[in-house]
């Protein structure tokens, strides 16, 4: 009687483990289908803190093309530069400076700007090989002024296991670290 009992008990657990096996291969099926591309370790993912910095960077490289590019033509005008307001047309310039510069870069260097490229880290997307014009123009575009706007968003990345913050998981993006994808790939 015994027996019967501790053979009915294991009979119930290897069920029980088979239906956890056959739930876990359902889930990373599911979220290979709705995730084909740049599948990483948590690990891989760059965190709030250097991305920070990157950014930092490409605020400073932003700020040199407005002096260079924009300011002479206002002050040889004497066009006013009142305020870094949107609606003045000096704010326009330098918003679509700002966004020209985050979109072009990311576009045509592999999702990286001159900040990324320094810190090794690079934009990536879940759902595209290559990163496309529409996720580029929302995350990059739409996304920056929103994060100038509210920089707080930011700060959800450092608490995500793919450190995205709003905008990247509006985009199915994220950012990830040249050297941990080189060794993760040279370990292959």
């Amino acid at each position: 009687m015994m027996e019967e009992q501790i053979t009915s008990h294991e009979e119930r657990l290897e069920e029980i483990r088979k239906k956890k096996a056959d739930w876990i291969e359902a889930e990373r099926l599911s979220d290979q289908q709705e995730r084909p591309f740049h599948r990483y370790p948590d690990y891989v993912f760059a965190g709030f803190w250097i991305r920070l910095f990157a950014y930092l960077v490409d605020l400073l490289i932003v700020q040199t093309l407005i002096a260079i590019l924009i300011k002479p033509f206002f002050a040889l005008g004497g066009i006013g530069m009142d305020g870094g307001s949107p609606f003045t047309l000096y704010g326009f310039f330098q918003l679509l400076v700002l966004a020209g510069y985050f979109v072009l870069m990311t576009k045509y260097t592999n999702g990286q700007t001159l900040g990324k490229m320094i810190f090794g880290i690079r934009v990536v997307c879940f759902k595209e090989e290559k990163l496309s014009w529409p996720t580029i123009l929302i995350r990059e575009g739409v996304g920056r002024y929103i994060g100038n706007t509210v920089a707080v968003i930011y700060l959800v990345a450092a608490f995500q296991n793919k450190k995205q913050h709003p905008i990247d998981m509006l985009c199915d993006t994220s950012v990830v670290t040249e050297n941990s994808i080189r060794a993760l790939q040279e370990s292959y």
